[in-house]
């Protein structure tokens, strides 16, 4: 059996979570790697060239050494990471792939990072929650340098980025792989604030964000 595809051992119920960098890069090269009991240890492999690169040691030898492991265990990585290490890898791909690669990976990064943001809002916000009634009305209230708010029950800014973004990842297998996993998992999440602005429009194509 391949090496790389065996589990890392530990019980999987105290797998570590969105551990805080650590200072001393082997340490928390070391550190990182509860995150992954259970899963095989290419996971882990690949985060470890991760951080290296965030840090500039050795980058071109860590650089190939990442897309080398990206391409030949893609589909592990893909079904055994989360959306968190997901976008890691993009994050990745922006700072060290070609211009084309990092343009891509960059409009990923973005629009999933924007779904976090507008949790955090949501979650900021006096009652916490969208309100349906006022979603369905049309508001277009003036924000910052001649933009206005979305229009969410006619308008189609939301759908017309999203068909964008859709064209040029698929430009970019590699890239194109990780967005369309992303976008799966999204796409039926009713948490997602990007999903309820959607599911107010009252145009039935645009209904859904991650299409």
């Amino acid at each position: 059996m391949d090496p790389l595809l065996q589990l890392i051992p530990g019980d999987e119920t105290a797998r570590a979570k969105n551990l805080n960098r650590i200072a001393d890069v082997e340490q928390n090269i070391a550190n990182v790697q509860r995150e992954f009991i259970g899963k095989p240890l290419v996971c882990y492999e690949l985060v470890k060239h991760i951080i290296y690169i965030r840090r500039e040691i050795d980058l071109e030898e860590n650089t190939d050494k990442f897309f080398e492991l990206w391409d030949k265990y893609k589909d592990t990585l893909l079904k055994e990471y989360d959306i968190r290490w997901l976008l890691s890898v993009v994050d990745t791909i922006v700072d060290v792939g070609d211009n084309q690669e990092s343009a891509v990976a960059m409009n990923i990064s973005q629009c999933v990072n924007q779904c976090n943001i507008h949790t955090s809002l949501l979650l900021n916000a006096v009652d916490g929650t969208l309100d349906p009634d006022k979603l369905r009305k049309e508001q277009k209230v003036p924000t910052w340098g001649g933009m206005i708010t979305v229009d969410v029950p006619t308008g189609d800014m939301i759908f017309n980025m999203m068909v964008r973004l859709n064209r040029i990842a698929q430009s970019e297998p590699l890239l194109n792989n990780i967005w369309l996993e992303i976008k799966r998992r999204l796409k039926n999440d009713a948490s997602v604030p990007m999903n309820q602005l959607c599911a107010a429009s009252s145009i039935l194509h645009q209904r859904v964000c991650f299409r």
